[in-house]
């Protein structure tokens, strides 16, 4: 609770705004949405696939896609010019986001019990105590 109220009382000074504007150009903000989208691909491919080289490649190419996307539609929808600054500065946070796969350990595969086993030895269990 003392946490909640340290974190309301710090922002009660800050004027809120709807949009933060981090710079007037906005690469830092391609870079960070590069690494949320390249980061959050490459981690959900690597839990599916089990392949840091698969999940990496994917990542980056799905961070570079969007990127180029939101160059494309940039002066129809947000009145904006189209930049090559600002896709390069995805695909490097997409590369960086992907990148987070990297130290992962590999998932060990479940072992499944083996129940033919498991049901042949209680039989044999039961023959030997009829006999």
């Amino acid at each position: 609770m003392r946490y909640i109220l340290i974190f309301l009382i710090l922002f009660i000074y800050y004027p809120s705004n709807g949009q933060i504007i981090i710079s007037e150009k906005g690469h830092p903000e391609h870079v960070i949405v590069g690494a949320i989208i390249g980061g959050g691909t490459s981690y959900l491919v690597y839990k599916k696939t089990n392949s840091k080289l698969k999940a990496w490649l994917i990542g980056a190419a799905t961070a570079s896609v969007v990127g180029y996307l939101k160059e494309v539609v940039d002066p129809k929808w947000f009145n904006g010019t189209r930049s090559k600054k600002d896709f390069q500065y995805s695909v490097l946070g997409g590369i960086i986001g992907a990148s987070i796969i990297i130290p992962l350990k590999r998932r060990k595969p479940k072992k499944t019990p083996n129940i033919d086993a498991a049901f042949n030895q209680q039989n044999s269990a039961y023959d030997q105590l009829n006999n």
